[in-house]
């Protein structure tokens, strides 16, 4: 379990609650947890393998806001506000993404048993709205190759497994156009990038590896 997650921050007690109260789903491939637009309210604790989170364009097409992975709570946005639903979540990886699914009175009732829920619901949204206002920044002040090397710092930060050495996995299988997506720009763009980082960053498999993080944490620090 993921330490730095919503689920792997709380107490075994809180863990056993949502899991009482959630229902164990498993997603395929390609399938949907969350459509953009529904107006369902459920939340999703993913157990297992990662998902993309996407939000339609206005010339019909779609672009990646996000990835989250096992210990990741999503779709409780839509229960906070009583908004549709802002984005879609769909399965992701070659292994089904494994999920709780808790209607959002259950999850209610988690958080008034285990108050503890609510202060990682808060943290846990605090760190996505975050993300998101440094994405903005960083379109505006930052190259491309800088703003990839501060996505993938943030992602070895946050869910990478450190293996021999200074190298850090990042267990996903992204194209070139969803890279550029992530940090706003065309795919050509993004290949370019990667091809910059080429001496810090392996990302020709199924899964990212990160050879040298220092390396790149430097990249991401320039201005």
């Amino acid at each position: 379990m993921r330490v730095r997650s919503f689920l792997g921050e709380l107490s075994p007690g809180a863990r056993g609650a949502l899991a009482r109260y959630g229902t164990r789903f498993s997603f395929p491939r390609g399938s949907f947890l969350i459509s953009e637009g529904a107006l369902d309210s459920d939340v999703f604790v993913l157990l297992s393998s990662y998902v993309k989170v996407t939000a339609s364009l206005t010339d019909g097409g779609w672009t990646l806001v996000a990835v989250r992975m096992s210990g990741d709570l999503v779709g409780e946005l839509a229960g906070m506000s009583g908004a549709p639903r802002s984005a879609s979540v769909i399965a992701c990886g070659c292994e089904p993404v494994t999920a709780l699914r808790l209607s959002w009175g259950e999850f209610e009732q988690v958080k008034a048993e285990h108050p503890e829920v609510l202060a990682r619901l808060q943290e846990s949204v605090s760190r996505k709205l975050a993300a998101a206002t440094r994405r903005r920044v960083d379109y505006r002040r930052r190259s491309p190759t800088v703003r990839l090397a501060r996505v993938l710092v943030e992602m070895a930060d946050d869910f990478g497994q450190s293996v021999r050495g200074r190298e850090v996995i990042l267990p996903m299988d992204l194209k070139h156009l969803e890279w550029g997506e992530l940090i706003g720009v065309s795919e050509s763009t993004a290949y370019r990038a990667l091809r910059e980082l080429r001496d810090l960053v392996d990302a020709h498999h199924r899964r990212v590896i990160v050879m040298d993080l220092t390396g790149l944490r430097a990249v991401a620090d320039r201005e």
